[in-house]
């Protein structure tokens, strides 16, 4: 029924059955009676199909933080990830959209805020927001609060990859230093090596099993990674995220040989069989290996912020500066495709030769002699 206020503007006015059965009433006002009128017949059309969505007074902040809650409910995740959606939630979020009620979460305000943000953080973390804003529009889709999910269909930020500069990887001389800091046949060696010398994630190397490397062949399959969830939490092993992940990868024979002699050492009845293990026979966790790189590099005064990633880094610049081409470097790097590598490395893959010139020369070399009476050019004209 629609009629109209005192104040002049109309009053949409019906009832309604929920999906439970129960009788509804939705009061919604507009300024012009053709509003009403069209807002009225879409309802009941809505209803008839069953679409109609209930009002609901549950706000972005109260769905976020229950969808929050509930997605790290299990230690089944990586400690990183929780990390990054509780800031997500928390410091974007939430600020931006929590006192507004679900429903009211528009394309336009999602498209603009998006916008806002950008001018203070890259596109990449912006995108990856708006996922988490879009993840939890889904679940309040799902339990019939909204029909549509607007974070899902709001428009991304464009992103450029990050390159890989200098001044992110070590040298060689830089690399070998660090390196010679560790003792030869200790699990610190091992962790470095493989690290620098096989370009693969640190996940990868502490989910690594003996099983899993052949020492007489210099291979390693790589078929799981380690998740690093809370501090008390298990650590989780599981398959990589993409295809491109499951590799083999060469070891060298400098790498071999330390292994061979990790392996001696090594707590052979640990229940695991994994390559990079404690003294108390545990997994180890990624902060001992980053803290065991910091602690180096700042020992040799070395200058730069270094990572296990970093490692990895240096393992595909090196590569590259030496004219590795650039699908064997990609596959190494578990890289879904060679044109990851080319844009994340190119400053060590964009360095100019003679290619165009030794290439027009092998073509051009005997034209002159290739010139026969059959052809020739003269005033203007070819016969």
């Amino acid at each position: 029924m629609i009629r109209q206020t005192k104040a002049g503007t109309w009053e949409v006015d019906h009832y309604y059955f929920d999906t439970e059965g129960k009788r509804r009433r939705k009061l919604r006002t507009f300024a012009k009676h053709k509003d009403a009128v069209a807002y009225e017949k879409e309802a009941l059309a809505q209803v008839q199909k069953g679409e109609f969505i209930a009002p609901t007074k549950e706000s972005v902040k109260e769905r976020a933080e229950s969808w929050l809650e509930k997605r790290f409910a299990t230690g089944n995740y990586e400690r990183a990830t929780k990390i990054e959606r509780e800031n997500y939630v928390k410091n974007y979020i939430i600020p931006a959209f929590g006192g507004l009620p679900l429903q009211s979460l528009t394309i336009e305000k999602i498209e603009k805020q998006a916008a806002e943000w950008n001018k203070k953080v890259g596109a990449l973390t912006v995108n990856r927001v708006l996922r988490t804003l879009s993840d939890i529009m889904a679940e309040a889709k799902r339990h019939g609060k909204i029909k549509d999910n607007p974070a899902r269909e709001a428009e991304r930020i464009k992103e450029e990859t990050d390159t890989v500069t200098p001044d992110k990887v070590l040298t060689r001389d830089e690399l070998r230093r660090v390196i010679n800091a560790t003792e030869s046949g200790t699990v610190q060696r091992i962790m470095i090596m493989t690290l620098a010398l096989t370009g693969i994630r640190v996940g990868e190397l502490l989910a690594a099993r003996w099983g899993s490397i052949d020492l007489d062949n210099g291979k390693f399959e790589i078929k799981s990674t380690m998740a690093d969830p809370d501090k008390g939490q298990p650590v989780i092993f599981k398959k990589p995220k993409t295809p491109s992940s499951l590799r083999a990868v060469p070891l060298s024979k400098e790498l071999v040989h330390e292994l061979r002699l990790w392996k001696m050492k090594s707590p052979l009845s640990a229940p695991t069989d994994l390559v990079i293990i404690s003294d108390q026979l545990r997994p180890v966790r990624r902060r001992r290996v980053l803290e065991l790189i910091e602690k180096i590099v700042e020992e040799l005064k070395i200058e730069k912020h270094m990572t296990p990633h970093s490692l990895r880094h240096t393992f595909a610049s090196l590569l590259l500066a030496r004219k590795t081409p650039v699908p064997e470097v990609s596959h190494y790097l578990g890289h879904k495709n060679p044109g990851i590598t080319m844009t994340i490395y190119a400053h060590f893959t964009s360095e100019h030769t003679n290619a165009v010139h030794d290439f027009s020369a092998s073509i051009l070399e005997n034209v002159s002699n290739d010139v026969s009476t059959d052809v020739s050019i003269t005033s203007g004209n070819v016969r």
